[in-house]
């Protein structure tokens, strides 16, 4: 396995929040997509601003939370996140079923701000200054925000006919609350994935037709590996920030 000193390591920097956006307008959106709701519950809060805030300070809380658990335990909090959801039907059957989740919200957040391993409002885990180094200061084109779609390349794995062995190009899209990435399956077929930036959910899984408006490939991001892929002996390794290597980018698509 290639050592640090003969390979460039580069460290996700995890800086802020991203559902926090400073400058909100008076129209308070959810952390999902409001014209994709269907769910009774999803159309209550985006029929309610004050519920809407509600889901956007959970969604803010419990990113903070899940950036500062440890691998291992962001399985079973995320089940109990989607266990909290599920259980908020219930308040349909109430007399107030606004107040009902509203005071559903108020009691998850609460809970989640007690939690031991709750980071707190201001402190967030340090990213280390020195090797290695933080990829938004020294990533490669579009890989400088590559941390920002971690959550939504997740989301799109686990929708994935086949596991993604390769992330060409990120972007954003139109609608601020979704990215799009072109994707390489394990057996090299392309594909475009269309999902929420903080991973809630995938929008769209389509085979790549290679059209004319899609960024240009590169650098690239290789999923996973305890060495560089074949014929990518320069990539560079990327390390999350407990320090847990996640992949290799490289200059080209080898």
């Amino acid at each position: 396995m290639p050592t640090p000193s003969s390979l460039r390591v580069l460290r996700f920097a995890v800086a802020g929040v991203l559902l926090c956006a400073a400058g909100q307008s008076a129209a308070v959106s959810p952390s999902f997509l409001c014209k994709k709701a269907k769910a009774w519950v999803e159309v209550t809060v985006c029929g309610s601003p004050a519920l809407a805030q509600r889901d956007l300070d959970l969604a803010v809380v419990h990113a903070r939370l899940l950036r500062s658990a440890k691998a291992t335990a962001r399985t079973a909090l995320d089940r109990e996140q989607r266990q909290w959801w599920a259980s908020l039907s219930a308040c349909r059957t109430t007399a107030d079923p606004v107040a009902c989740l509203s005071g559903r919200y108020d009691e998850r957040i609460a809970s989640i701000k007690v939690r031991p391993d709750y980071p707190g409002e201001g402190r967030q885990r340090a990213v280390p200054p020195s090797d290695p180094t933080p990829i938004v200061r020294d990533g490669r084109g579009w890989t400088r925000s590559l941390s920002s779609y971690q959550k939504a390349l997740r989301a799109c794995n686990e929708e994935a006919p086949a596991p993604i062995g390769k992330l060409l190009v990120a972007w954003p899209t139109q609608d601020p609350d979704a990215v799009a990435l072109r994707v390489v399956d394990w057996n090299l077929k392309e594909w475009v994935c269309t999902a929420h930036r903080e991973g809630h959910k995938v929008f769209r899984y389509e085979a790549s037709d290679g059209a004319s408006g899609m960024p240009k490939p590169g650098p690239v991001y290789h999923l996973g590996g305890d060495k560089p892929p074949p014929r990518c002996s320069g990539a560079t390794q990327v390390v999350d920030v407990n320090g847990k290597p996640v992949g290799w980018i490289s200059d080209q698509d080898c």
